[in-house]
């Protein structure tokens, strides 16, 4: 999960992102710091680098030409799902994310250190428990991988078909519009689902996604315009 933090006051957004990464290192969360900025457009162009829920620190008065109410109703266009905290020194605007619709899990005061502090850590041990409790009632039917530093879950639904990257120790995921590239072994993924074929060494193919096999050729078309090989001992096993 990315945290994502914006403070006009240097001082304090150098004093936020230490509270939040000493907390993740030390609880060993599954979390990482992906932006901590005064400027609200580099964070929205870091949260649309991202397709994964997020979590939101925000100052409400950003001294910028959006507040921080502005930026999150910015931030749900993007993220519809993430985690948004104000902390402000500005109680009295509080009542304006009912106005924007934001859906903000806390708001932090900024009088006392001591509460910011303990506040942060609430809210990212809210929010980890949240993505548990996510990923334990759709863990049936996700794949979870590693990609990069971010680890993703994806709808074996989405899944095109598997094939072993020329990279050592490596499978290439095909989704509808995407490619990703993890560490792997592919027979891990040979009983990973019913609809899943190991049709090649180099291929396992979700077979909802076949929209025709050439036989003659021994090519497996899918409905996202790609193809892959079937191996000639696997034709006649595909199933029908």
């Amino acid at each position: 999960m990315n945290i994502y933090v914006c403070e006009d006051s240097v001082e304090q957004l150098n004093h936020m992102t230490q509270v939040i990464s000493n907390y993740i290192m030390i609880e060993q969360l599954d979390m990482t710091l992906t932006c901590a900025t005064t400027d609200p457009y580099e964070l929205l162009a870091a949260v649309e680098q991202h397709s994964d829920i997020g979590i939101y620190f925000l100052d409400i008065d950003l001294s910028a030409d959006i507040n921080g109410i502005q930026l999150a109703q910015k931030i749900r266009e993007i993220d519809a799902l993430g985690h948004i905290i104000f902390v402000t020194s500005h109680s009295e605007m509080t009542y304006l994310t009912f106005k924007y619709k934001v859906s903000a899990l806390d708001f932090i005061l900024k009088d006392d250190r001591e509460n910011i502090d303990r506040s942060i850590r609430e809210c990212l041990l809210i929010c980890q428990q949240r993505l548990s409790d996510i990923v334990e009632r759709n863990k049936i039917d996700k794949l979870e991988i590693k990609s990069g530093s971010q680890k993703l879950f994806i709808s074996y639904e989405d899944i095109v078909y598997f094939e072993s990257s020329p990279n050592p120790h490596r499978i290439i995921l095909h989704l509808m519009n995407r490619r990703l590239e993890f560490y792997g072994n592919m027979k891990d993924y040979d009983d990973l689902d019913t609809r899943f074929f190991r049709c090649h060494q180099s291929y396992i193919i979700n077979v909802d996604h076949v929209t025709s096999v050439d036989k003659k050729n021994r090519i497996v078309h899918f409905s996202n315009g790609e193809t892959c090989y079937i191996s000639a001992r696997k034709i006649n096993k595909f199933p029908n």
